[in-house]
């Protein structure tokens, strides 16, 4: 669908933290519009992470058109970059097709470079120069790996965490091939879309939290652990692994690290902490229309509704 200003074709985009009902709202408005939804989401492309990345079920997939999810195993690797090639190419296809696309997810970094018109260096991974850096990292460790980026491009040395030693190597590696800061690559312009941005939250923080807990427990009677214990023993501790909130705890509960109890609470714990980081992320986006998902006053699913009904129109 068209918009006259710009003349520029419309998505919806459904953004918030984790367990704000993202998915749900976005499986109502599918069927209302008879939309199909893009998953925005770093976790739920890869194959076999399922009950832990509260992935949507097999029946709403085959009732619902959703794309990119399940597209790669857990030991390969995937840029931003080439989620927003694959995005675009498919948003393409259902403009073509005279549908709408709801793009859904909590990952800001992909809904920035898709949306936003964010540029992403399109370098693509170089395994000689990632062993190398992970070779130093082991030997040295990662606050040794990040005041390496530090030297060389602090800005993004700044916006990364000492531990994140996946982005500090792909930080390091784009600045090593492209003999420019990562940072200086990195550039925002005009979105290709018109974009209708819906963000969830709670205007109570403990009731967001309480929606967390309360999944998580649906997980764990689904079979969080066996699940995590099985992909363990077909891959060993993979980055998909060990830097997946829901996986990573469970990952030290079968190393011996953890008691299962202790992995339960740090697990809790931080899915509360991705919420938070995740909504700092869609703050900072001023077009972006808030819904509260705790409102007595009226259903999320309607008041959204009615709000894109009226920038259809």
């Amino acid at each position: 669908m068209k918009n006259n200003e710009g003349n520029k074709n419309k998505v919806i985009a459904i953004v918030g933290p984790t367990g704000s009902g993202k998915t749900a709202l976005s499986l109502v408005l599918a069927h209302k519009l008879e939309a199909e939804i893009v998953a925005c989401d770093s976790r739920t492309i890869y194959r076999y992470l399922n009950i832990g990345t509260a992935k949507p079920t097999v029946h709403e997939i085959k009732d619902i058109p959703h794309h990119l999810i399940d597209i790669i195993n857990p030991d390969e690797q995937y840029t931003v970059a080439q989620y927003r090639r694959q995005a675009q190419a498919i948003i393409d296809n259902i403009f073509a097709r005279g549908k709408i696309p709801i793009i859904c997810g909590g990952t800001g970094l992909y809904a920035r470079a898709l949306l936003e018109g964010l540029s992403i260096p399109n370098i693509a991974p170089q395994p000689e120069l990632r062993e190398t850096f992970t070779q130093f990292a082991n030997e040295h460790g990662n606050q040794a790996l990040h005041a390496c980026l530090e030297k060389i491009d602090p800005v993004t040395a700044k916006r990364l965490n000492i531990n994140d030693r996946f982005r500090i190597i792909r930080a390091l590696e784009v600045s090593t091939v492209s003999n420019k800061p990562f940072s200086q690559l990195i550039g925002k312009g005009e979105s290709p879309y018109n974009v209708l941005w819906i963000g969830l939250n709670a205007n109570d923080r403990n009731y967001l939290h309480e929606q967390i807990k309360q999944r998580f427990k649906l997980q764990l009677e689904a079979g969080l652990v066996n699940e995590v214990e099985s992909l363990y023993k077909k891959y060993g501790p993979i980055r998909s692994l060990v830097n997946t909130v829901n996986y990573q705890e469970f990952v030290q509960y079968i190393e011996g690290k953890f008691t299962l109890e202790q992995a339960i609470a740090e697990a809790v714990k931080h899915n509360c902490q991705l919420a938070r980081r995740q909504i700092m992320w869609f703050r900072s986006n001023n077009q972006m229309n808030w819904f509260a998902i705790d409102d007595k006053e009226r259903t999320l699913a309607d008041a959204v509704n009615d709000k894109v009904q009226t920038w259809l129109q």
